[in-house]
């Protein structure tokens, strides 16, 4: 198997090296890999977390505020992509709500919202990288 190769830019703009794998298949290739690895093992992994209350809600409370700041960000910055960008956000924040809900009081509800948020989050980071690249 040849090893992969960077693209790199010469001075006049123009690709000096072409990666046999594109990258963008690359990243869609481990997004997906990501979705099954939560899909599988998600439910352990929001247990455990949940074992550390305190923590775990300042935790989750700060990246909470994180996505609410990219969710922000990626709005105002318009572009075709824009919407697309924003119901990723959205489903990450409900993920981190349904988490923290699961901390406070532990539901199955929660527990598997939790698990639908993060899985729909990354299907549409997927469906992103699907896509063509915008001019």
């Amino acid at each position: 198997m040849p090893p992969l190769r960077c693209v790199t830019q010469e001075t006049g703009g123009a690709a000096a090296e072409s990666s046999p794998v594109p990258s963008r298949l690359l990243e869609a290739a481990v997004i997906g890999l990501i979705m099954f690895a939560f899909l599988v093992g998600g439910r352990a992994w929001v247990y455990d977390v949940a074992q550390f209350h305190g923590l775990a809600v300042a935790v989750l409370a700060l990246v909470g505020l994180a996505v609410i700041y990219a969710f922000r960000r990626n709005y105002l910055a318009g572009g075709p992509n824009a919407r697309l960008h924003a119901a990723r956000d959205g489903a990450f924040l409900a993920a981190v709500a349904a988490a923290i809900a699961f901390v406070l009081a532990p539901a199955r509800w929660s527990l598997g919202a939790t698990i639908a948020a993060v899985e729909f989050g990354l299907a549409i980071e997927l469906l992103a990288r699907c896509l063509p690249a915008a001019p």
